[in-house]
């Protein structure tokens, strides 16, 4: 198969699946009925906005560097949309994107000291840092209504077109879930072509040898700031997101709260079970991890020993995650038919 068959297939394989996503609302609504279908559209458009935030993450991670502090600029992101919306009257679309801008300036405060260090003690910064901003959205009772949180249901991103307007805030999520996605679809191209562009090489070069990039005239401090600022400019536009979806948010510190630490976590595992080596790996492993957690309400508080329990499967058995699962099939194969050939010893 020649490169470009390869390409085109890729091509048509990627359309025929955007397709498909673009029609499950319809296909849960009438296989489901329109309850359910409703609730696992809620689910889709969840999906969607942590599929954004892994894969931001993941951009951080072609430097070398892992982060975790993915729930606090998601905190940022929605708090800032939600109050520029609320207390200032500016429109939602446009509070969706200054929400990124607000997380990526805070980025930017900390950027430079927090890359100052590497390894495990940048991860305990970012995730320190997380913790701080919930605090201070707990505490800023006047500004963001404190632990209790705030609620803004009369407040959507919406249309008017002549007399009709369309507002991306009904009760079927339907709208809200194609407005997600072509978000979402944006922010991913843009992420894609600059790994696929120079400066994506330059980040490859700084995670496989800093010092070695450094010696051609890379400037490590700068590229790193740069990717931390604008991943996380797309984590705020994800945290933005999911706050028009929601319209109540809460800085409680509980696992069931998104913008918690767990939620970072999280991210971390959809990213390692999906491949951080592959572009597409935060998509599978977020799809996969946050479906199969809802359909496995049922095991309740075992869901986290039955997570942890695949995570190290994976990790074991396919070290490069999900996305590369084509290449292991073949392995795999090749040692059952070997198994296969082996003859069973016979007893004297």
């Amino acid at each position: 198969m020649t490169e470009r068959t390869k390409k085109a297939t890729k091509t048509t394989v990627g359309v025929a699946l955007f397709l498909v996503v673009l029609a499950l609302p319809w296909i849960l609504r009438s296989g489901l009925g329109a309850g359910k279908g409703t609730y696992w559209t809620h689910i889709l458009i969840l999906v969607t906005v942590m599929i954004l935030a892994t894969s931001s993450m993941r951009a951080i991670f072609l430097t070398g560097e892992m982060s975790l502090g993915t729930a606090g600029f998601l905190l940022v992101g929605g708090y800032a949309a939600a109050l520029l919306s609320t207390k200032a009257g500016l429109s939602p679309w446009l509070t969706i994107f200054l929400g990124g801008l607000v997380a990526a300036f805070v980025a930017g405060l900390v950027a430079y000291p927090f890359f100052r260090v590497k390894g495990i003690y940048f991860v305990i910064c970012t995730l320190l840092l997380g913790f701080i901003l919930l605090y201070i959205a707990g505490y800023l009772k006047e500004l963001t209504g404190g632990w209790q949180g705030f609620q803004f249901y009369d407040v959507s991103p919406e249309i008017t077109v002549g007399s009709r307007t369309l507002k991306f805030g009904t009760k079927t999520n339907i709208e809200y879930f194609y407005l997600a996605v072509f978000v979402v679809s944006i922010c991913l191209f843009l992420l894609y072509r600059m790994e696929h562009s120079r400066v994506g090489l330059v980040w490859r070069s700084i995670r496989e040898s800093d010092e070695l990039a450094k010696s051609v005239g890379v400037n490590i401090m700068a590229q790193k700031i740069f990717i931390f600022v604008v991943s996380c400019f797309f984590i705020g536009i994800a945290g933005g997101l999911y706050a028009f979806h929601v319209h109540a948010l809460s800085p409680t510190s509980t696992p069931a709260n998104v913008f918690h630490f767990f939620t970072s976590i999280y991210c971390l595992m959809y990213m390692v079970v999906g491949g951080s080596r592959s572009f597409y790996g935060p998509i599978i492993g977020t799809t996969l991890f946050m479906v199969l957690r809802e359909l496995g309400r049922s095991v309740g508080e075992y869901w986290p020993m039955i997570a942890g329990a695949v995570l190290i499967l994976i990790v074991f058995f396919m070290p490069k995650g999900l996305a590369d699962l084509p290449e292991y099939i073949p392995v795999w194969l090749r040692k059952l038919r070997r198994l296969g050939r082996k003859k069973v010893p016979t007893s004297a």
